[in-house]
């Protein structure tokens, strides 16, 4: 069961729900210090952050680390979250992970095709699965060839299904410049998969 909130005096004598609270209300009552709403926030935002910083990282331990790192942000600033009546908080929190994942010194990590675990069913619908893992593998490793810009407009874009004008907000450059790294990064996507292609059809070609 919710707790339900004592937001001081009310003339309504009506206290809403903290699972009900809009995350712009959760962090009001932050940034007074509440910690159960802190807690309700880390909550409803934690798979999501770590699903996003995940795809940018590729790696589950960094993508641990920057979300651990940005939710103690959330709290250590909480006195400079201001809500002007327009901010949202999952554009502050999809543009920090976004800026932790891109300043994160680390080399990339890529699956290898070989790495893919391959079902022991030998059925048509299991080869159809293998063949489906291995291009989501070829997918994954083109991704992380990517400038970390264009990285993050693709994830953003494609995995988040946010407009290019949220992409921009959060990525803090223009419309025109988000599309120009969705343009760029396709057209590098479209190269690294065609050459991965090439690369496994020589692998098995018996001539």
């Amino acid at each position: 069961m919710s707790r339900a909130l004592d937001r001081g005096p009310a003339t309504s004598g009506v206290s809403i729900p903290l699972d009900e609270e809009p995350d712009e209300a959760l962090m009001a009552l932050i940034r007074a210090g509440n910690q159960t709403a802190y807690r309700r926030l880390v909550h409803r935002h934690l798979k999501r952050a770590y699903a996003l910083a995940r795809r940018l990282t590729g790696n589950e331990a960094e993508a641990e680390d920057v979300v651990q790192d940005v939710f103690l942000q959330v709290w250590q600033r909480r006195s400079q979250w201001a809500d002007d009546g327009g901010a949202k908080f999952t554009t502050w929190l999809y543009r920090v992970v976004v800026n932790r994942c891109i300043d994160h010194k680390r080399r990339p990590v890529s699956q290898d095709i070989d790495s893919v675990e391959e079902p022991a069913d030998a059925r048509p619908d299991a080869v159809h699965a293998i063949h489906r893992q291995r291009v989501a593998a070829r997918l994954l490793d083109a991704q992380t060839k990517l400038t970390p810009q264009q990285r993050a407009a693709v994830t953003l874009f494609y995995y988040e299904n946010l407009s290019n004008a949220d992409i921009a907000t959060i990525m803090q450059i223009s419309v025109g410049a988000v599309e120009s790294l969705l343009k760029r990064a396709r057209q590098q996507l479209r190269l690294l998969l065609r050459a991965s292609a090439q690369a496994a059809r020589e692998a098995f070609d018996d001539g």
